[in-house]
């Protein structure tokens, strides 16, 4: 897969040592999100500067997925630890797969034969796994490019002034009085061009200041 996830290899396991998991060896939904935000800079390839987002809220702050990588493409990750359930993904699979290109689920070994069946073919599918005093990741399919984008959703998650910015800068123009956001998202995507505005839209994502955001590649 060019550019995102690219040396990410199905049924390929990563495993912990002993010495890095809890006397208990309780693997917990902390020590997934901590594995995999090591790994993201080895995994994730961007010809941009590429920024992690935890926590980040989408569809109107609707939900929120665990870990947002906005680099070249938009990718979302979303953990599921021992203690976790499946109620929340079918929600989640709705919201993720309207605005992220690329979507990974990584879910505890109890929870995978639950969540299977709900996720997409596209989305990506980690499985965590615990053997003895050792913890594993099992890559068991990557993810790929999402079918059905919907280029408003992701628009939706900038803010006004960046909005503003964006019909400066595409289409040489100011926003009308009393234009809505709404509004000026409609008169974006009639006029720029579907990969010019998918282009744009994460380069002002990258750009913004004070956020809590933290650099990838640098």
């Amino acid at each position: 897969m060019k550019n995102a996830l690219t040396t990410v290899q199905a049924s390929t396991n990563y495993h912990t040592p002993a010495a890095e998991v809890s006397d208990k060896l309780e693997l917990s939904e902390q020590c997934i999100r901590e594995f995999v935000k090591s790994r993201i800079p080895r995994l994730v390839k961007s010809s941009s500067r590429a920024l992690l987002v935890e926590e980040m809220e989408i569809c109107s702050g609707y939900v929120r997925v665990d870990l947002a990588v906005i680099g070249d493409h938009f990718i979302g990750i979303e953990l599921k630890g021992p203690k976790d359930n499946v109620t929340r993904l079918p929600r989640q699979v709705k919201a993720y797969s309207q605005c992220f290109d690329r979507v990974v689920l990584v879910v505890h070994e109890s929870l995978a034969q639950k969540a299977r069946p709900i996720i997409p073919d596209w989305w990506g599918l980690v499985v965590s796994l615990q053997k003895g005093n050792q913890l594993s990741y099992k890559f068991e399919r990557r993810p790929k490019p999402n079918p059905d984008l919907d280029l408003d959703v992701l628009l939706s998650l900038l803010w006004r002034e960046e909005m503003d910015s964006l019909l400066a800068d595409l289409l040489g123009i100011m926003p009308k009085p009393r234009a809505t956001k709404k509004t000026i998202r409609a008169e974006l995507l009639s006029q720029v061009a579907p990969p010019v505005m998918h282009r744009a839209i994460l380069k002002k994502l990258r750009d913004r200041t004070n956020w809590r955001s933290i650099p990838i590649h640098r």
